[in-house]
């Protein structure tokens, strides 16, 4: 077991069950991962990237859920869970691709809930940036430009919710990392650049080699079936989690 190239454990998980049970679960489903943890505990820094970005009137219920994000009982578990088991600073990032300025504004949907971790947050439309190679050359590009947070960063960490998309099929870890680069001209592109029905799919890998996520978590509790937004609510009572994110998805 220890000489896999990756691991991953999923675990059933009613979408009914309290705060205290999906932390419990996700804590049996990540405990096997020691790679991870290996990382984790070292590090000084770790950066996570929730796919929970949106309008406040744009986040859609159902069965008691976000249909199509993160949900907030899934995000805590998260969070609490790093910080029992790691001293790091932990800091969020992420896009908001819904304000006029492509800034994030200060009232973001789930500032609440790293402030209730004293996660700090950045914003990947703003400065400073770099620029980053990819190992092996790149699928898409041998380069791209994102946050400068990446720079200081030991660790990044993926959690993303279970659902259907247009182009990719499923939007799953790997996925959730095109929310990573800049959309503000003119260090980013615009982001139907990236979000194209060829490119897009070379491009998610480039993402996934530069920033590799240690830990990757699918919030499937309930999941979206049909399309990325406004599609049909699905119950999948599940909770995945593993140290490679191309092998968490798959």
């Amino acid at each position: 077991m220890s000489d896999q190239a990756y691991r991953v454990r999923a675990a059933h998980c009613d979408h009914r069950a309290t705060d205290e049970e999906i932390y419990e679960t996700l804590q049996r489903i990540t405990a096997p991962l020691n790679r991870t943890w290996d990382k984790l505990e070292k590090a000084g820094r770790i950066v996570i990237k929730f796919n929970m970005m949106k309008n406040p009137n744009g986040v859609h219920l159902f069965a008691g859920r976000r249909r199509e994000l993160v949900d907030d009982s899934v995000c805590r578990a998260v969070l609490r869970l790093l910080r029992e088991r790691t001293s790091a600073e932990i800091i969020a990032t992420d896009t908001n691709p819904y304000a006029d300025d492509k800034m994030t504004p200060p009232d973001f949907n789930y500032k609440h809930h790293l402030d209730e971790f004293d996660v700090a947050y950045d914003d990947s439309n703003a400065a400073p940036w770099a620029t980053y190679e990819v190992p092996g050359g790149g699928n898409m590009f041998d380069r791209y430009t994102l946050s400068g947070v990446f720079k200081d960063a030991d660790e990044v960490v993926s959690v993303a919710k279970m659902k259907n998309h247009s182009f990719m099929g499923i939007t799953l870890c790997m996925k959730n990392l095109f929310g990573l680069p800049p959309i503000v001209p003119p260090n980013g592109r615009v982001r139907t650049y990236f979000h194209h029905a060829i490119r897009l799919s070379y491009i998610l890998p480039d993402l996934a080699m530069i920033t590799d996520p240690c830990l990757n978590i699918i919030d499937a509790l309930t999941g979206q079936y049909g399309r990325e937004w406004g599609g049909e609510g699905r119950i999948c009572n599940a909770l995945i989690a593993g140290d490679q994110v191309t092998a968490t998805d798959a």
